[in-house]
């Protein structure tokens, strides 16, 4: 199971450096023929159509992206992994920086490593609870 673990965290580093250095083929290691994207208006892709959204994203002047996985839960052969991505964009010296949660869904593979079938992300909502 700590093995899992370590391979589902590396899995957010390998995007996280693939991703800040411009790889798209370091990020595409982890994706099979499928991807369903539930934040996309066309949510299933196929591998050729992920590596396509990721170029295109990744076109984005001065866009940086740091994953952190937060919490990991493995039944069977699926894992679910929740975390934190910021995003940071600088455009003319000015940073932006945007806090997202992210849910991703994997499944076990034959050689006993992992591959991403489903994710989501959204930005954080703040929710204060009224006082009782």
């Amino acid at each position: 199971m700590k093995e899992d673990e370590a391979f589902l965290r590396n899995m957010a580093h390998e995007f996280e450096e693939g991703f800040n250095r411009g790889d798209v083929d370091r990020i595409m290691r982890f994706y099979g023929d499928t991807y369903v994207d539930v934040n996309l208006r066309q949510p299933v892709q196929t591998r050729a159509a992920r590596r396509e959204y990721y170029v295109h994203v990744m076109r984005r002047p001065g866009l940086h992206v740091h994953v952190q996985p937060d919490d990991i839960l493995i039944r069977g052969d699926l894992a679910f992994v929740r975390g934190t991505i910021l995003l940071t964009q600088v455009v003319s010296g000015a940073a932006t920086q945007t806090e997202l949660r992210y849910l991703e869904v994997s499944e076990r593979t034959p050689d006993g490593g992992w591959q991403v079938l489903w994710g989501m992300d959204g930005p954080v909502q703040e929710y204060d609870p009224p006082d009782s």
